[in-house]
């Protein structure tokens, strides 16, 4: 579940989406389109004459309403302020790089590759380098002419040598105004729509931007009421704030360690403690922002706000805001934080009984040691933590949704940038990627999972092995998806999730300041984790008992004759009544092959006697 969406003015002009166009009948190019433009809204050299703006006006986002302001001047130079009320976000880039400070307090400095070379495509368009005809940068072609709200548009596409990202501007084949931009960047879509062109200084300027961004469902729209040029701006404003937010304090020393958690079904649950209630939470660094059970955050009083839409692996969904009050973890002490709600968190999670999840929010204060075998977890002061061990230290910069981008690589050929995610059971690749290689060709076992976003269907495949820095792994199982989606799993920027199936072979730290990932070997590094060798997925049904959820295809429960809906009375003679728990029969279905049960199970209101006899499925 990953949210996290922001537009900035200044990258505005950065990249796709191919057009549906007629034919042109007059000859024009696509560098005299863009000069008539340039001439129609004032002209090359005013606009090259506007060197600092401040912008300012409303703002909506999704369910949110707020205000906007931008300074911007040359070269890339800009700061962004989005404020909601119960949450803001400030971005800004000080010509060295580009940073972000979210609505709890927290400074990122984005030094990630597509941040980088979209940062220098900003610059060579602030140069106006894509007017050249003859640019070793950008290329540009006159796709037809398509009609946008009833006006007929010039479609100029725009590709670069610097990444795949593509643009397409619409100008009016009438008085030559940019009326639309369509960006495609890997991930996503933004299409934009600009109107309310008001004249300030001799150039006219949109006042009125309108944007959409697929596949993600979100919708942004800003109406401005001011718009100064060549204004006085203090160079620090472009700066990121001097100190870093330090909403929390170690109860002892610099730092709580060897704190136990519990690992259930390849996740990571802590006990975190609210008004002296004890409570489990999942450990989830590909939350942008921590969660916390709807009706939980109503049971402490808290009152939601606003209305947002977030992402998960697959599907997007809708969330809500609330103040969570001080809360410990062992050894810590949390100030207030604004976090994300969700209605039927607690539901997603058989067991532990789980309230919440913690985010990046959480873990970004510190540097993490998780060690998987020992199931005990660590946080580090990152001002005074210094790493003595012998393990494997990977530059990692923080992607746009604040997970770590790691290169690992597949049976030494699938090579490429994965996201680090904490919050995931296994390892699995991304759409495009997996049907770029026809894995979805490949023979595996499908199963269904659940996430934030509902449930999606995906297929497990055994890969011969993954090297991760120094370290290599064999017979790994990875995971694709079935369909693109809405999720994390329809970008490209990275190829897949690295999550816990994989990282339960380690000690891992997480260091957010110096944007690192280490890797030591843990005591189960050449352990082989017991699997399913059943094909069943079982889940809880309405009257308590488990529930068949799922049967995959040509495995030994399908060929046992399971059927999904089948509640489980049963298992050799003995009654699930007395030991009801979903977890404890999951392990039953991962014991050797040839292990055999009887199952009794209702179906239809009839009951049925099955035999499963457990088979290696890889």
């Amino acid at each position: 579940m990953k949210f996290l969406l922001q537009i900035t003015t200044a990258l505005l002009f950065i990249l796709f989406l191919r057009a549906d166009c007629t034919a042109l009948e007059d000859p024009v190019g696509p560098y005299e389109v863009f000069s008539k433009y340039y001439n129609a809204i004032g002209g090359l050299k005013k606009i090259k004459a506007e060197n600092a703006i401040y912008l300012e006006g409303r703002i909506t986002f999704d369910g949110l309403d707020g205000t906007y302001k931008l300074w911007s001047g040359r070269p890339l130079h800009y700061r962004s302020e989005e404020n909601f009320g119960i949450i803001n976000l400030t971005t800004g880039d000080n010509g060295q790089f580009s940073w972000m400070v979210d609505t709890n307090g927290k400074i990122q400095i984005q030094r990630d590759e597509e941040t980088l070379k979209r940062r220098k495509i900003a610059k060579y368009f602030e140069n106006f380098e894509h007017l050249n005809s003859d640019s070793e940068i950008f290329t540009l072609t006159l796709e037809g002419v398509e009609k946008i709200k009833e006006t007929d548009c010039y479609v100029i596409k725009t590709i670069n040598t610097i990444n795949d990202d593509i643009c397409l501007d619409y100008f009016s084949t009438i008085d030559f105004y940019l009326i639309k931009s369509i960006i495609k960047q890997p991930d996503i879509q933004i299409h934009t729509l600009f109107s309310d062109y008001r004249d300030i200084n001799g150039v006219k300027h949109s006042f009125y931007e309108e944007a959409e961004i697929v596949p993600r469902d979100k919708k942004k729209i800003i109406q401005l009421s001011r718009y100064d040029i060549n204004i006085k701006v203090n160079p620090s404003l472009f700066e990121p704030p001097e100190e870093d937010v330090r909403d929390y304090q170690f109860l002892k020393d610099e730092s709580s360690e060897d704190i136990p958690f519990l690992f259930v079904e390849n996740n990571i649950f802590i006990p975190l403690t609210i008004n002296d209630e004890r409570r489990y939470w999942l450990l989830d660094n590909g939350a942008s922002m921590s969660v916390i059970d709807y009706d939980y955050a109503s049971s402490l009083g808290l009152k939601p706000e606003g209305r947002i839409k977030g992402f998960g692996i697959e599907k997007t969904f809708e969330l809500s805001f609330v103040k969570l009050p001080p809360f410990q973890v062992e050894g810590l002490q949390f100030n207030t934080q604004t976090i994300f709600s969700f209605q039927g968190l607690s539901d997603r999670f058989y067991e532990p009984d789980v309230v919440g999840i913690l985010g990046y929010d959480f873990l970004s204060r510190f540097v993490t040691r998780i060690d998987y075998s020992n199931q005990n977890i660590s946080f580090y002061d990152p001002e005074t933590f210094i790493y003595n061990g012998k393990g494997c230290v990977l530059d990692t910069p923080l992607l746009k949704d604040r997970t770590f981008n790691i290169m690992m690589t597949v049976d030494e050929k699938y090579s490429g940038k994965w996201r680090l995610d904490l919050g995931a059971f296994d390892v699995s690749f991304h759409f495009s990627f997996a049907n770029k290689n026809n894995f979805q060709d490949m023979q595996g076992i499908d199963r269904v999972s659940t996430s934030l976003g509902g449930k999606h269907f995906e297929r497990t495949l055994q890969f011969k092995t993954i090297q991760l820095g120094d370290f290599t792994i064999t017979d790994p199982l990875i995971s694709i998806p079935y369909e693109k989606g809405s999720g994390s799993s329809s970008g490209s920027e990275s190829i897949g999730n690295i999550g816990n199936s994989l990282l339960c072979h380690f000690v891992i730290y997480l260091d957010y300041e110096r944007q690192q990932i280490i890797i030591e070997k843990g005591r189960d590094f050449n352990k082989s984790f017991p699997i399913d060798k059943s094909g069943l997925q079982i889940g809880p049904a309405d009257n308590g008992f488990p529930e068949i959820v799922f049967v995959s295809p040509d495995s030994p429960a399908a060929e046992a004759g399971f059927l999904a809906g089948d509640i489980i009375k049963s298992i050799n003679n003995i009654d699930i009544k007395y030991n009801p728990s979903i977890v404890t029969l999951q392990k039953l279905l991962r014991e050797r092959a040839g292990t055999e049960y009887t199952f009794r199970v209702l179906r239809d209101g009839q009951t049925e006697k099955i035999k499963l006899t457990l088979q290696d499925l890889f």
